[in-house]
């Protein structure tokens, strides 16, 4: 019998750093997924460095047999990476030559693919926050996890604009429908700029961390004492912790390996009976709230994101298998193909302020293209 192979699912990261060309336009202007994957193929084509040149994607070693007894397969793409799985082929009495898993897969099935950084420079031109209390790592996911999603796209809302909140260099909000805008600060205050593009890997999708982590403080907040508390979906207390001290704040450690048993995110979940929410206050007005979510097995510091697909999720257009039970790529009887789903992580590259200054201690001739961009400043030594 022929081994077989068909592609189950495929992740595209589009990286603004590596899909902007040289007249600025990004992969994001384009609105429908076609012409997308059309700006990666020319990329490849004309033989441009993608993302994966500074990322790995792997199974959790510890699913690896797991995952093998499915017959998956896990491949790299051009900046990105596909699943493939081992399928017996049929033929339709209409023609349609379709494949069915040579192993049959759980409804609830998860998948688990971790992209992992080779190095500091992934991180060195991808967006993050200016400040993160903890160093929890992305969740990426076809079912919902905060709100609905649309496909492709496997991150989660971005939230929206919130007067009462600080922001910081780069941060994103939503101001409605199809209205994105990343914030920075000049001479004039804050300022919101519009950018294209939907569907932001963002803050609400960093959720992974271990029982035992480290909380960090703004600086300057002059805080010397803590309570945090950990809630789970029905806002009960599962652990509760407070600091204090004689000096302010900068960190804490955290251990939550005393409730090890209820809040660790089991094999086979859903997404809201493993969210926990961590609620802190301290002194000098301090508060915060973060949505959290705890496996020391699967989370790593040199992880940047845990893709978990899931195989029949809550809207349709992410299942990995038809309603027929064949894989969703196949042959119709037209000669055409049915691909396999693409999902999409559109991330923002990092939105740096820059210094320019003359080396001969000269006043700069700045270009009149640039004066939206630069501000002209007198320099003393």
């Amino acid at each position: 019998m022929s081994l077989i192979y068909k592609t189950l699912f495929e992740v595209k990261l589009m990286h603004e750093y590596y899909l902007t060309d040289a007249d600025g336009k990004t992969v994001f202007q384009l609105a429908n997924q076609v012409d997308r994957i059309n700006f990666l193929l020319n990329q490849f084509s004309t033989d441009r460095p993608s993302v994966n040149g500074d990322i790995e994607f792997t199974f959790p070693k510890e699913m690896e047999s797991k995952f093998g007894n499915y017959y998956l397969k896990l491949l790299s793409t051009y900046s990105g990476f596909k699943v493939a799985i081992r399928v017996n082929q049929q033929l339709l009495s209409d023609g349609t030559l379709v494949y069915e898993p040579f192993v049959a897969l759980p409804d609830d099935l998860n998948i688990y693919i971790q992209i992992g950084k080779k190095s500091g420079a992934f991180d060195s031109y991808t967006h993050s926050g200016v400040y993160s209390p903890v160093a929890s790592t992305f969740i990426f996911s076809n079912e919902n996890i905060s709100g609905a999603k649309t496909f492709p796209y496997i991150t989660s809302a971005i939230s929206a604009f919130d007067a009462s909140r600080p922001y910081t260099q780069g941060d994103i909000a939503s101001y409605g429908a199809n209205d994105i805008r990343q914030y920075y600060k000049d001479t004039v205050g804050d300022q919101w700029e519009a950018i294209p593009g939907s569907a932001f890997a963002n803050e609400n999708d960093r959720l992974l961390l271990p029982l035992r982590f480290y909380y960090s403080f703004p600086n300057l907040s002059n805080i010397t004492n803590a309570v945090f508390v950990l809630k789970d979906k029905n806002d009960n207390p599962v652990k509760s912790i407070s600091v204090n001290s004689s000096d302010f704040l900068s960190k804490t450690p955290l251990d939550l390996s005393g409730v090890t048993d209820q809040v660790t995110m089991p094999e086979s979940f859903q997404f809201a009976d493993v969210i926990f929410t961590l609620e802190v206050t301290g002194s000098n007005g301090y508060s915060a709230t973060h949505s959290l979510i705890f496996n020391d097995l699967l989370y790593r510091r040199d992880t940047w994101a845990l893709v978990i697909i899931k195989n029949k999720v809550t809207e349709p257009s992410f299942n990995l298998l038809a309603s027929d039970g064949f894989l969703i790529k196949r042959k119709l009887n037209t000669g055409d193909w049915n691909e396999a789903p693409i999902f999409e992580i559109p991330i923002k590259s990092r939105f740096p302020f820059f210094r320019f200054i003359n080396e001969k201690g000269k006043e700069l001739n700045i270009a009149s293209s640039l004066t939206d961009y630069l501000l002209k400043k007198a320099h003393f030594c």
